[in-house]
């Protein structure tokens, strides 16, 4: 039978990775039937202009595409940070995000938002589980968000593999666009997304987890490569985000974006890799 997590507001997330401390200790096998929800949600103007405003998107005539996972994320963590969720939250990696959309959204417009687990699997480094959430109007689902988080460790299946993303060496070598990430980018980023993880807050947290220094929020770092694309961005579409290299703070990266707007990689400044790699289609 499937558990249902009702909120009448979004789950405080401080408390929550609190608990994901306390219950970090368990691993199990299967995913817990449950659901966290939160119904009756204004799209409120002033909260998505300073997310806005932060990820360089332009302040239009609708939210930014990206904005309904800070609606999601909460709802994630409540589910992650439970006993019996089978792989510790602390210490996931957040390594791939899909999105799909089938309009944009409205000022005003009351949405209801759902999350549950999907598809724990073995991967070569550990373990996948995907968090999916579903933000519907009027019993219609208007956006959906899937979250891939890997879990290190713990003997995984040595042949198997989270999805590529497409080759783009060759883009690569085009990326000159300067992007910045400062000192506090973390802790920016955290003050409109609740999004509180210590390996984004401050070097002395990240180094108790085991990072030289901060990371940048992924989908803070997605989010800003895609306001870069401005008007080019569908009205009703999908888009893919792999997170290859932690940004660390601070940094400059570099941008390059396909002529038709549809591919787009982050690139350090100086050195190899990439920081992740997007795609953009659409519906």
């Amino acid at each position: 039978m499937v558990e249902t997590l009702r909120f009448a507001s979004a789950p405080g997330l401080p408390r929550l990775f609190a608990d994901a401390v306390v219950n970090g200790r368990y691993t199990g096998s299967s995913l817990p039937e449950v659901v966290a929800e939160r119904r009756g949600v204004r799209v409120e103007p002033n909260a998505v202009a300073d997310y806005a405003h932060l990820c360089g998107f332009g302040l239009g005539a609708h939210p930014p595409m990206t904005w309904p996972h800070l609606l999601g994320f909460p709802l994630q963590t409540a589910v992650m940070s439970r006993r019996d969720f089978p792989v510790p939250m602390v210490g996931l990696v957040h390594v791939e995000n899909r999105i799909t959309w089938t309009r944009p959204l409205d000022y005003g417009e009351s949405l209801d938002v759902t999350v549950h687990a999907a598809d724990l699997r073995p991967h070569r480094r550990g373990r996948l589980v995907d968090l999916v959430a579903e933000v519907s109007s009027g019993g219609a689902t208007v956006w959906r968000g899937v979250s891939t988080y890997l879990a290190r460790g713990g003997g995984g299946d040595d042949h198997a593999e989270a999805d590529s993303p497409p080759d783009v060496s060759d883009l690569a070598g085009r990326a000159v666009v300067q992007m910045h990430f400062g000192e506090d980018a973390g802790r920016r980023y955290a003050s409109v997304s609740g999004d509180v993880n210590p390996i984004h807050m401050h070097a002395l947290s990240a180094r108790a987890l085991g990072f030289d220094r901060a990371i940048a929020h992924g989908m803070f770092s997605y989010a800003r490569v895609l306001a870069s694309l401005g008007a080019r961005m569908p009205a009703a579409g999908s888009s893919t985000v792999w997170f290859r290299k932690p940004v660390k703070l601070p940094s400059t990266t570099r941008l390059a974006v396909s002529d038709d707007a549809r591919l787009a990689v982050l690139v350090p400044a100086k050195g190899e890799g990439e920081h992740l790699v997007v795609t953009v289609t659409p519906a």
